[in-house]
């Protein structure tokens, strides 16, 4: 009898760059990691494919409608690689451009996230300066140019 060890659970979330003249909306966080920035987004549901859960996080978190343009990269995130210091659930996070629809103005969710502070378009020459959780500023900025050979970011 050949036995097989259980398939491991791995947490899918989607993020989205939404992009406005030359700015990437982030979302700002307090918690136990500090002051730090997120990109819109979250797990994406069992049955629910990628793009439709971009447009839904989005719109959850923002109030915002988006159109998921392009895959931006992939984040990889194995515990046992980094001392679990982002909890002990291995993480794929795909990680999309996204098009506003119209010109409307994000707004905190609701009901409210207890550790979101704000959000704030941040210009794409600053995005190197600021404390993006993960730690994907290089790659995220190479990816919206354009400019990033390999997709998948397994180094933070």
């Amino acid at each position: 009898m050949h036995l097989t060890s259980p398939l491991p659970k791995i947490s899918v979330s989607v993020k989205a760059a939404v992009v406005r003249d030359e700015a990437v909306l982030l979302l700002s966080y307090d918690d136990d990691a500090g002051f730090h920035y997120n990109l819109p987004g979250g797990k994406a549901q069992t049955g629910e494919g990628l793009r439709q859960a971009v447009r839904r996080k989005v719109r959850q978190e923002t109030g915002l409608a988006v159109i998921p343009e392009r895959l931006l990269c992939v984040v990889e995130y194995v515990p046992a690689a980094w001392q679990g210091e982002f909890g002990d659930i291995q993480k794929v996070q795909f990680n999309f451009l996204a098009r506003a629809v119209g010109d409307a103005t994000p707004r905190m969710p609701d009901p409210p996230d207890p550790i979101q502070v704000g959000f704030e378009w941040v210009p794409l020459d600053r995005l190197g300066d600021v404390y993006l959780l993960p730690r994907i500023n290089k790659p995220l900025l190479a990816a919206l140019h354009g400019e990033l050979d390999d997709p998948f970011v397994d180094k933070w």
